[in-house]
């Protein structure tokens, strides 16, 4: 019989374990993408697959491996078999990988003949062959067109690396070194695992051991369960758009804009994510597997709805439903191309679980805290880089300058600046310094870029400006992943605007200034000796009413950087003045500043605004809340919706506020970093929507030109 004080010892001692396997793996690694950018990751699992233990790096990737250990199962168990000591290899994202590039190898946790568990680890590969260098080709008509996926193989027999398997995987790449490093490293990672578990066996019995796996997952199970019985019942919708170029298209065209649609549904303490309202799957490299999609949407329910909870994966996949339609961008049939899913469709899934999940916990006043808006996306700067070393030796990788994106504000705190993607945090981006040892480049300079946060009560982090130059090379092709350049992408939450966007451009000299028009990318484009390659990646969402920001807090950003003068004025109505501090801002700062608020200037700008929005004098604010809260901005009181500012009525409690709510449209992008435009971006408004009463501002949606209204929210109110 387990008790509670041993079941805590064995489950921090195999947390301890899994984390040495991804220590492991990163040590082993001689490529950048693993040993500096950690985009690797390590799991243990029940008999069945279930995580029971998941690493804090790149959690998209191992999410839902049970689906990797599954197939195996099914396919596997007579022949080819498995036993002690072997590891199966696969990079098939119809099977349970993310795409191609990320390299999973999962190995049985046999305790004399029964199996107890698995092992396993992932990690990026830097090229898995595919006509373009970085194993993502960005025109495939089919996965044919991309690196070829190797379905599950036995590349392990009781402990003996098969060297014609191990011959045969590397001879696909161009990276064939880095590869077999990152491919010893998960092979010693999961070896470790096995002798690991074994030997917690030996001590504390086989059966303790195995009841922990079981009580992990009830347990978890059965705390989500219990903080979803808490939330309000009822549907929460949110769309996100992926840009895209499928070949063939006419040069005079745009990119084709493809729709992930997201009605998540709150029922007791099951929680549904149905999807199957998403468009039609691409002729191209941007859709999404099912087991993508499995990745993405629970990896952001663990990230959004689970903080302070146990994370065995396994035990939150119970309480959650996928709905999806075969044949979706977000479900892809074979044999679509997916290769660049998780820098495209993957992010617009993170981002509709993650906006869905904060009006979920905007209903319960003690949940709320959990509250985030969205971080960054995979930007214009992600992507891959791929030519010769000055020594004649092809390379091919990610510089992955894109994780340097702002995160999602919340309610306690401003996002955190250039902190990267919420569903991989333990993943950064790479110094760069190793980029310029690894790679023929040199960097002219990375910095954190003012006003690209989201504006909010609490702003979202800012992005960051990466700009480098071929160096020791006459020519570096270059692929972007192309995201959030039309539109921004990391949505704000409770009235919060959306991030900033991207930006990318090939300038022809260091100090040359970027042109306000910029094409897209398409596939490869070349950078020079003598060009500059220059991509900013995006804020992070803001939350709340960016009027609501306390003066004192946007004069320190303006003195620390993260907003300009101008933005000030533009996206919180704060009038900057240049003079000494005079109590505006409390001593925590130093104290010798250039610049103050204007208070009554900063007034009487935030009353125009308020005014400008719904057309006349807004009603003031009532001294607190007196109903209960439907959303962050609204309540029900007495079967009605009303504006949880100034208690305006708005509807009844199962009507729509939406109909009745302010609505004012803008065209893209007045906030884009240099004002860059690019063409397509005329099809996308912001639409913000605000209280008739008090002007306050309840939502903001991302739209193209003509859409419906989204009714971000349905509450059960009988």
């Amino acid at each position: 019989m387990l008790d509670e004080i041993d079941f805590e010892i064995l489950r921090h001692r195999l947390d301890s374990i899994n984390e040495d396997a991804a220590a492991i793996l990163a040590n082993q690694s001689g490529s950048q993408l693993a040993a500096e950018a950690r985009d690797l990751n390590s799991v243990i699992m029940a008999p069945d697959g279930a995580v029971v233990c998941c690493g804090r790096y790149v959690l998209a990737q191992v999410v839902s491996m049970h689906l990797v250990v599954r197939d195996i199962l099914d396919r596997y168990r007579d022949n080819p078999g498995f036993g002690p000591d072997d590891q199966f290899l696969t990079n098939d994202p119809y099977v349970g990988t993310l795409h191609q590039p990320d390299v999973v190898v999962v190995a049985p946790i046999f305790v004399g003949d029964l199996l107890v568990g698995w092992s396993g680890s992932t990690t990026h590969q830097p090229d898995v062959g595919g006509p373009n260098p970085g194993g993502i080709t960005y025109d495939a008509r089919s996965i044919h067109d991309e690196a070829l996926p190797i379905p599950p193989i036995r590349l392990v027999e009781r402990g003996v690396l098969r060297a014609d398997l191990e011959r045969e995987y590397l001879s696909r790449s161009r990276t064939a070194e880095l590869n077999r490093l990152d491919l010893l490293g998960q092979i010693a990672a999961n070896a470790s695992v096995v002798e690991q578990v074994r030997a917690i066996c030996a001590e504390y019995g086989t059966e303790r051991v195995t009841e922990t796996f079981d009580r992990l997952l009830d347990r978890a199970e059965a705390m989500f369960r219990d903080r979803l019985s808490r939330l309000a019942d009822g549907t929460f919708r949110h769309v996100a758009y992926v840009e895209y170029r499928p070949h063939g298209l006419p040069e005079g065209e745009p990119e084709q804009v493809y729709t992930v649609r997201l009605a998540m549904t709150k029922t007791g303490d099951q929680l549904v994510l149905d999807f199957a309202g998403s468009d039609p799957q691409a002729p191209g490299t941007i859709n999404a597997t099912y087991p993508a999609l499995a990745n993405f949407a629970v990896g952001a329910v663990l990230i959004h709805l689970c903080g302070g909870l146990l994370w065995a994966p396994g035990g939150i996949w119970r309480a959650v439903e996928i709905r999806s339609r075969p044949g979706t961008v977000v479900h892809a049939r074979w044999p679509a191309g997916v290769a660049m899913s998780t820098a495209s469709t993957c992010q617009a899934i993170r981002v509709c679980v993650n906006a869905c999940a904060a009006r979920l916990l905007e209903t319960d006043p003690d949940l709320a805290r959990h509250v985030m808006a969205s971080c960054q996306g995979a930007g214009g700067g992600g992507g891959t880089i791929h030519g010769t070393l000055p020594d004649g030796r092809a390379f091919a990788t990610m510089t992955l300058d894109e994780i340097t994106g702002g995160g999602g504000a919340t309610w306690s705190a401003d996002g955190a600046d250039s902190s990267g993607f919420t569903t991989s945090p333990g993943a950064s981006c790479v110094d760069v310094e190793v980029n310029e040892t690894y790679l023929p480049i040199l960097y002219e300079r990375r910095a954190e870029l003012a006003d690209t946060g989201g504006p909010g009560t609490r702003r979202g982090g800012v992005g960051s400006l990466a700009q480098w130059r071929p160096h020791g090379t006459d020519r570096i092709e270059a692929m972007s992943f192309g995201q959030g350049l039309q539109h921004p992408v990391a949505t704000g939450v409770a009235g919060g605007e959306y991030g900033g966007q991207s930006v990318l451009a090939v300038l022809p000299g260091a100090h040359a200034e970027v042109a306000t028009e910029q094409p897209m990318p398409v596939r490869t484009y070349p950078v020079a000796g003598d060009q500059v390659h220059l991509a900013v990646s995006q804020g992070g969402g803001g939350l709340g009413d960016p009027l609501d920001r306390d003066p004192a807090e946007v004069l320190a950003d303006v003195v620390t950087g993260y907003v300009s003068a101008g933005g000030a004025l533009r996206d919180y109505g704060v009038v900057i003045v240049d003079g000494t501090v005079d109590g505006t801002v409390d001593g925590s700062l130093d104290g010798s500043l250039d610049s103050a608020v204007d208070g009554p200037g900063t007034e009487a700008a935030r009353e125009a605004r308020r005014t400008e929005r719904i057309g006349r004098a807004p009603r003031p604010p009532q001294p607190e809340r007196r109903g209960r809260p439907v959303a962050a901005t609204l309540d029900l009181v007495e079967r009605r919706t009303c504006c949880a500012r100034c208690g305006t009525d708005l509807c009844g409690a199962g009507d729509d506020p939406y109909e009745v709510l302010v609505v004012g449209e803008r065209a893209m992008p007045d906030r884009s970093p240099f004002g860059v435009r690019y063409r397509g971006h005329e099809r996308f408004v912001m639409r913000h929507f605000w209280c008739p009463g008090c002007a306050a501002q309840v939502d903001v949606q991302l739209a193209r030109t003509g859409d419906p209204v989204v009714r971000s929210f349905e509450l059960d109110v009988r």
